[in-house]
C-alpha cells in the first residue's frame, strides 16, 4: 500500500484527474481535458509535487519552471502568481463540490452497517490514492505556516466532511460537536502518516491501520450525543 512522504476557496477547474469521490477511489482522469494546454498540465502537475514536498513559502516559480522543464514566462502566461497556480494545482485534483458523495451514496444503499469502516475509508482513500495525494499533502503542509490560500482550502475540506457527516445523520443533530471531533482525530492521522511521514504510523500497512482506527470512530456513534 502506498503511504505519504490548505472563506471558500472558488473551484478554479484545471487539467488533470479530478477526485470525485465517486466509489471507493477518486477517480483518475484518461486523458487531458479539451482545450487543455499539455504545458498547463505540466505546469500543474510539476507545482503540486514542489508545493507537497517543500511547502509554498519554499517553492519558487523559477522552481516550478525547472521542474516543468518549460520557461519560466509560460508560467506567468497560464498563471497571474503562485497563489493562483496554487489554487489552480490543488483544484485540478479535487473537487471540493463532490469531494465526499461516494459516502453519502454508501449510507443510503447500506444503512448504518459498518459505518465507522465506511467513513475511514472514504476519508483516507484520498490520501492513498497517488493521483490526490499531491494536492492534500501540499493544502496541508502549506496551511501549517497559516498561508491564506492553504488555509481556506484546508478548512473547506473539514468543513465540507462535517457537513457530510451531519447529512448522513439528519436526525443526530446533537452529535455535530462530535462530528467535528471525529474530523479533527482524522486530520491530526493524516498530518502524521502523510505530511510529516511520522513513524512507525508512516509505513503501517493500510489493513493495520484501518483495524486500529474504526473502532475509534465507532466510538463517536456509539456514545450518547450528549457525551
Amino acid at each position: 500500500m502506498s503511504k505519504g512522504a490548505e472563506s471558500p476557496v472558488p473551484n478554479n477547474p484545471a487539467a488533470g484527474p479530478v477526485a470525485t469521490a465517486r466509489g471507493k477511489r477518486p477517480s483518475r482522469g484518461s486523458g487531458r481535458r479539451p482545450g487543455q494546454s499539455s504545458t498547463r498540465i505540466q505546469i500543474l502537475t510539476a507545482a503540486l509535487e514542489l508545493f507537497a514536498t517543500k511547502g509554498y513559502s519554499g517553492t519558487t516559480m523559477r522552481g516550478i519552471a525547472q521542474r516543468a522543464q518549460v520557461d519560466p514566462a509560460l508560467i506567468h502566461h497560464f498563471f497571474n502568481n503562485k497563489d493562483g497556480l496554487f489554487q489552480d494545482a490543488v483544484s485540478s485534483r479535487i473537487d471540493m463540490s463532490t469531494l465526499f458523495d461516494s459516502l453519502m451514496d454508501e449510507e443510503a444503499e447500506a444503512g448504518l452497517k459498518n459505518r465507522g469502516e465506511r467513513i475511514a475509508r472514504t476519508f483516507l482513500s484520498f490520501w492513498e490514492d497517488e493521483s490526490t495525494r499531491p494536492a492534500l499533502v501540499a493544502v496541508y503542509r502549506t496551511s501549517l505556516l497559516d498561508e491564506a490560500a492553504a488555509k481556506a482550502f484546508h478548512d473547506q475540506i473539514e468543513a465540507a466532511f462535517v457537513s457530510c457527516l451531519g447529512r448522513t445523520a439528519p436526525e443526530e443533530t446533537e452529535r455535530t460537536p462530535a462530528f467535528t471531533s471525529l474530523v479533527a482525530q482524522l486530520a491530526g492521522l493524516v498530518m502524521l502518516r502523510y505530511v510529516l511521514a511520522v513513524e512507525p504510523m508512516a509505513s503501517l500497512d493500510f489493513e493495520d491501520l484501518m483495524e486500529w482506527l474504526v473502532p475509534a470512530i465507532e466510538v463517536h456513534f456509539d456514545r450518547p450525543p450528549q457525551e
